[in-house]
C-alpha cells in the first residue's frame, strides 16, 4: 500500500512475494528501467492458483525480461547498511541458505488482510459478528454479518479489488433495501480473473490439475493467438487454453496469456457459467478480425478430438483416420472382416518380423497407402497409437485399440520382447 508513494526508480529490488500484485510491481518497475529486480517466494510456485500452462508463460516472460524467482526461500533477515538514509536506502536482505540480496527497494507483497483493528468489532462477536482469516469480517452472499443490520463489503470483507467490493455493495444495499428481486436473479458461479503483467494473464472456471484431481474425463486445446487474422497482423504471442468435458463437450475453464486477454476472458466466464458446450460456442459468431475467433477454433479442435476419441495429437490421429479407411475398403474389396485385414496390415507394416512396428516401418508402409507422412508425423502417429511419448515402437495390442478392436481379434498376444502376433 505504500509503494505508490515512491519519489524515485530503484536501482534494484527485491520483492517478497510470487503473487499476483509481487509479479505486477516487479514487471513495471523492470520495464520502467529498473536493473535489478529478484522475487522471493517461499512456495515452488509462483500465483499458485494459476493453470500449469499460465505459470509456465508467466515463468517465461519474468525469465525474458531479467527477472530472477528464487522459489522455497523464506527470509531470514532484513536490515539497514551502513549510510543508508530515507532519500538514498542501503537494504541488505538475507533468505535461507546464507545467500544475501543488496537493493536499495524492499516491496513485501506476501497478501492483503483486513484493517479491522481497533474498530471495537469484538464487542459485537457475542451478537453474531466474526473476524476469521487475516481478520477479514465473515459475512453471508448479501454482505450480511449476523449482527442486528450491520453489512461489510469491499476490503474489510476480504473484496480485494474494487470491482469485488463494488459488487459487494451493491448487493448488501438491495437486500437491505431493494424490492426483493434480488432472491430470483441468477447469480455468477464463475468470476474472471486476471493479472497485470505484460502480457496479460486471465483465467475462468478450473484448471487441468483441478480437472484431474477431481478424476473428470477432460480434453484440453490451446491455439496460440498466431491463428487469428489480428494475431497475424499485430504479431502479438499469446494463447487460449480451453479446458471441456471430453464426453458432454461443456466448457469447463479457459485460460488466457496475451494482448487483452483480461477483456477476452469474460465471454469464457460467462460460457462457464451458462453451461454451455464447444458446440454453443461454435454457434456464436464474433466480429471479424478479434482475437475472440480464439474461441471459435478452440471449439473446433475440441469438437474434432471428441470425434477422434480424445486424440493427444490431432493431426495424427486424423492420419490415423486415412488409414482405416483404406482399410475398410480392403474390407470390402476382399470380402474380409477387419480382423483378418488388420492382421495382414500389421504383418505388412511389420517389415522385420519383430513384433513391433517402427516409426520409420510406419511412414513406408502408408506411402503404400498413397499417404505421404514426415518422420515427425511418423512418430507422432506412433505416439497416438501407444499413448506414451515414452514409446517409440507400436505393439500388436496398440494397432488394435487404435482401431478401436477388442482383444478378441488378437491371434497371438504380442509382448515387450518380439513376440508373435
Amino acid at each position: 500500500d505504500t509503494i505508490s508513494s515512491i519519489d524515485r526508480l530503484p536501482k534494484s529490488m527485491v520483492v517478497q512475494g510470487g503473487g499476483i500484485i509481487g509479479l505486477e510491481y516487479a514487471l513495471i518497475f523492470k520495464k520502467l528501467g529498473c536493473e535489478s529486480v529478484t522475487i522471493v517466494e517461499v512456495h515452488d510456485k509462483v500465483v499458485p492458483m494459476l493453470d500449469t500452462s499460465l505459470q509456465e508463460a508467466c515463468i517465461s516472460t519474468m525469465k525474458k525480461e531479467g527477472i530472477e524467482l528464487v522459489l522455497k526461500t523464506k527470509f531470514v533477515a532484513v536490515e539497514a547498511l551502513e549510510g543508508s538514509t530515507v532519500e538514498d536506502p542501503k537494504i541488505r536482505v538475507t533468505v535461507e541458505g546464507g545467500r544475501t540480496l543488496d537493493c536499495d527497494c524492499l516491496l513485501s507483497a506476501t497478501g492483503r488482510s483486513g484493517a479491522t483493528k481497533g474498530l471495537g468489532l469484538e464487542v459485537l462477536e457475542p451478537r453474531g459478528l466474526k473476524v476469521g482469516r487475516a481478520s477479514f469480517i465473515q459475512i453471508d452472499e448479501n454482505g450480511f454479518t449476523g449482527a442486528g443490520s450491520i453489512y461489510a463489503v469491499g476490503d474489510c470483507a476480504g473484496a480485494n479489488l474494487a470491482t469485488a467490493g463494488m459488487a459487494q455493495a451493491v448487493r448488501a444495499m438491495r437486500k437491505c433495501y431493494g424490492s426483493g428481486t434480488m432472491s430470483k436473479e441468477k447469480d455468477t458461479c464463475v468470476k474472471p480473473s486476471g493479472v497485470w503483467t505484460i502480457p496479460e494473464l486471465a483465467w475462468a472456471g478450473i484448471t487441468e490439475d483441478k480437472a484431474k484431481a477431481d478424476g473428470l474425463n477432460f480434453g484440453t486445446v490451446t491455439v496460440d493467438f498466431d491463428r487469428t487474422a489480428r494475431g497475424c497482423v499485430t504479431r502479438q504471442e499469446g494463447f487460449l487454453k480451453l479446458i471441456y468435458n471430453a464426453e458432454s463437450g461443456k466448457v469447463l475453464g479457459v485460460h488466457m496469456c496475451g494482448e487483452n486477454s483480461c477483456d477476452l476472458i469474460n465471454f469464457g466466464a460467462e460460457a462457464i457459467c451458462n453451461g454451455d458446450t464447444i458446440y454453443d460456442m461454435l454457434h456464436f459468431v464474433f466480429p471479424a478480425v478479434t482475437y475472440h475467433m480464439l474461441y471459435n477454433y478452440a471449439a473446433w479442435e475440441a469438437k474434432l478430438r471428441i470425434m477422434h476419441g480424445g486424440a493427444r495429437n490431432l493431426e495424427a490421429a486424423i492420419a490415423w483416420q486415412r488409414v482405416e479407411t483404406a482399410l475398410q475398403e480392403s474390407c470390402e474389396e476382399q470380402g474380409k472382416n477387419i480382423q483378418e485385414i488388420l492382421h495382414s496390415t500389421f504383418r505388412y507394416f511389420d517389415k522385420d518380423a519383430s513384433g513391433f512396428v517402427t516409426a520409420e516401418d510406419l511412414k513406408e508402409a502408408v506411402r503404400g497407402l498413397g499417404m505421404d507422412v514426415s518422420d515427425e508425423q511418423a512418430m507422432e502417429m506412433v505416439i497416438e497409437a501407444t499413448g506414451s511419448a515414452a514409446d517409440h515402437e507400436i505393439e500388436y495390442e496398440d494397432f488394435l485399440r487404435i482401431f478401436s478392436v477388442g482383444a478378441s481379434a488378437q491371434v497371438l498376444t504380442s509382448a515387450r520382447g518380439g513376440a508373435s502376433y
